[in-house]
C-alpha cells in the first residue's frame, strides 16, 4: 500500500487525496480526462481512421483547427491556396482535415462530380451563410434534388432567351449614364460598382419581380451589394465556428444593424422577401402584381414540393441564396474579364474588330444566343476567372491549362484539346461546377456576360485608371474569390467609340 510520511504517524494515499481541496481535485481529474480523450482521438485519427492511409500533414489529420487557422487567421480565406501547396508536397491526394481528402486530378473530377452518382454535401456547409434551408446549403442529396427541381424551370435557357431583351435594357441604362456622366470627361468609374448594381438589379427584377433601381444610384452606390459582400466574408467564421449561428440568431435585428451596418440591407431584403412570401402563400400576391413575368416563388409554389417545404423561413432562405449566387459571382467574373481585356491591347483590338464586324449598328445588339457564336467574344468569356466552388485547382493545373495565370482567349479557339490531345478542352472547364450541384443560375450568368461585354466594348473605349493585377487577382477564398483588401477596384475612364 502506498503511504505518505506525516507528523504523528502514517496516512494512506486515499487519506491524502481527501486532504486535497475538492475544486483542485476535480480540475485535475478533468484535465487528465481531456488529455486522455484528446490523445485517444488523435491516435485514432492518425492510425485507425478510414482516411489514415492518405498522405498529408499530421496536424491536419488530428484536428480541424489546422484548417480553421488558414480560414480565419490574418484576413482569412487562405486554405484554398494552402491546399495547392500541400498537393505540391504530398501529391494528387491529400488529407486536409480529419474527415476530408482533396483530390487534384483533372480526369478524376468528372468521376466525382457526375449527375449519375449521388453525393451528400459536408454538414459543415449547412450554416455557412446562415441559410440552412436553402437549396444551396442542403446537404442531403435527395432533399437537394427535390428542392432544386422546384427552381430549375425558372433558369432554363428558354426562359433566359425570353428575358434577353429585358437584360439588354438594364445594360442600356449603364450606357446612358456613361455617355452623360463620363464620356470624354477623364472621370474614372469603378466597374466593380457598376457591375454590382447591374447584377443586383438583374437578379432582383427577374427572380423576385422587383427592382431597387440601383443602376440609377449616385456614384453607383449599392448597399445591397455591399451587404452581400459582408455576408460572404462571414462564411468562413460560421463554418469553422458553427456555434456562432445560433448565437447570432438570438441577437435582435436592431442590434445587428447597429453593430454591423453592412448587414442592414440584407436584413431589409429578408424582411421584404418574407412579406412577398406571405402574400403568395395567402393568395393575395400583392408583391408582384406589377411584374411583367412570374417570379421564382411562383415556380416553387407550382412544383411538387410538400407543404413542409413551403414555409416562410425556408422560402426566405431560398431568396437570400438566389440573390447571393446571382450577384457576387457574376459581378466578379465581369470585372475580371473587363480588366484583362483592357490590360491586353492585342486582346482588346481583336475583340473590338470582331464586335465591329458582327454589330454594324452599336445601338442594335443581337440576342445573347447570337453573341455566343462570336468566336473571340466566346473565348474571352471562357477565359475569365472561374466563379464556382473549388475550381481554382482545376483551372490552374498547368498540364491542362499551360501558363494558367495569363489571360489567353486564344487557348479556346479552333476546337482545342486537353492534355491527352483527344478530349475537348471544354471538358475541363468547371467555372459553374459539375454534376448535381452545378450552378443553378449558369444560363443567366452566361447571358449577362455576353450581353454586357458585347454592348460595352462595342459602344465605348475604356482606359484603365490606376488599376493593376492586384485589383483582380485571387487573394483569398470566401466561397467566391476575393481580391486583396484595400483594392479600389477596376477603375476606367470612358470615351465613345469612334465611328467605324
Amino acid at each position: 500500500m502506498a503511504a505518505f510520511i506525516k507528523m504523528g504517524g502514517i496516512v494512506t494515499g486515499t487519506e491524502s487525496l481527501y486532504s486535497i481541496p475538492r475544486p483542485i481535485l476535480l480540475s485535475t481529474a478533468a484535465i487528465i480526462a481531456i488529455l486522455l480523450y484528446g490523445t485517444t482521438v488523435a491516435f485514432y485519427r492518425l492510425y485507425f481512421h478510414p482516411l489514415s492511409r492518405f498522405p498529408g500533414p499530421k496536424l491536419a489529420a488530428v484536428t480541424q483547427w489546422y484548417e480553421a487557422y488558414y480560414e480565419l487567421a490574418s484576413d482569412g480565406g487562405h486554405f484554398t491556396r494552402h491546399i495547392k501547396q500541400l498537393h505540391e508536397i504530398y501529391g494528387p491526394i491529400v488529407r486536409i482535415n480529419p474527415s476530408e481528402i482533396h483530390i487534384d486530378d483533372p480526369d478524376y473530377h468528372k468521376i466525382v462530380y457526375t449527375a449519375l452518382q449521388p453525393y451528400d454535401k459536408m454538414k459543415s456547409w449547412e450554416n455557412r451563410f446562415n441559410i440552412p434551408n436553402s437549396t444551396f446549403s442542403t446537404c442531403d442529396h435527395h432533399l437537394h434534388k427535390l428542392r432544386r427541381a422546384a427552381i430549375n424551370p425558372f433558369f432554363t435557357t428558354r426562359k433566359m432567351q425570353g428575358h434577353g431583351p429585358f437584360m439588354q435594357t438594364l445594360v442600356d441604362k449603364i450606357c446612358v449614364r456613361f455617355r452623360k456622366e463620363y464620356a470624354g470627361q477623364d472621370k474614372a468609374v469603378s466597374l466593380n460598382d457598376v457591375y454590382g448594381c447591374l447584377t443586383a438589379d438583374m437578379i432582383t427584377s427577374l427572380a423576385f419581380g422587383r427592382s431597387y433601381e440601383l443602376l440609377q444610384k449616385e456614384n453607383w452606390d449599392s448597399p445591397l451589394t455591399k451587404g452581400m459582400e459582408a455576408l460572404v466574408y462571414s462564411g468562413p467564421w460560421m463554418t469553422q465556428l458553427p456555434w456562432l449561428v445560433p448565437a447570432m440568431n438570438c441577437i435582435p435585428e436592431k442590434v445587428i444593424k447597429s453593430l454591423s451596418p453592412a448587414f442592414k440591407p440584407v436584413l431589409e431584403f429578408q424582411s421584404e422577401m418574407r412579406a412577398q412570401i406571405k402574400d403568395l402563400l395567402s393568395g393575395r400576391n400583392e408583391g408582384i402584381k406589377s411584374s411583367a413575368h412570374a417570379t421564382v416563388f411562383d415556380d416553387i409554389l407550382k412544383s411538387k414540393l410538400p407543404p413542409s417545404e413551403l414555409t416562410e423561413d425556408r422560402l426566405q432562405n431560398e431568396a437570400v441564396s438566389i440573390i447571393g449566387a446571382g450577384l457576387e459571382t457574376t459581378k466578379f467574373a465581369l470585372t475580371v474579364a473587363s480588366y484583362h481585356i483592357l490590360a491586353n491591347p492585342p486582346v482588346l483590338e481583336r475583340l473590338r474588330q470582331e464586335l465591329t464586324r458582327a454589330i454594324s449598328e452599336p445601338d442594335k445588339i443581337p440576342q445573347w444566343t447570337e453573341l455566343q457564336q462570336l468566336p473571340y467574344l466566346n473565348a474571352c468569356v471562357q477565359e475569365r476567372t472561374p466563379v464556382s466552388l473549388d475550381t481554382y485547382h482545376m483551372h490552374h493545373n498547368e498540364e491542362v491549362f499551360p501558363d494558367s495565370y495569363t489571360f489567353k482567349p486564344e487557348r479556346w479557339l479552333d476546337n482545342p484539346k486537353g492534355p491527352d490531345g483527344q478530349k475537348q478542352l471544354s471538358l475541363y472547364m468547371t467555372a459553374f461546377g459539375k454534376g448535381t450541384r452545378q450552378c443553378l443560375g449558369m444560363t443567366m450568368a452566361i447571358a449577362e456576360m455576353y450581353i454586357t461585354l458585347a454592348t460595352l466594348f462595342r459602344r465605348f473605349d475604356f482606359t484603365l485608371f490606376e488599376t493593376g493585377r492586384k485589383d483582380v487577382d485571387f487573394y483569398h477564398d470566401m466561397t467566391t474569390p476575393q481580391v486583396k483588401p484595400g483594392s479600389l477596384g477596376v477603375r476606367v475612364t470612358v470615351k465613345l467609340v469612334s465611328p467605324s
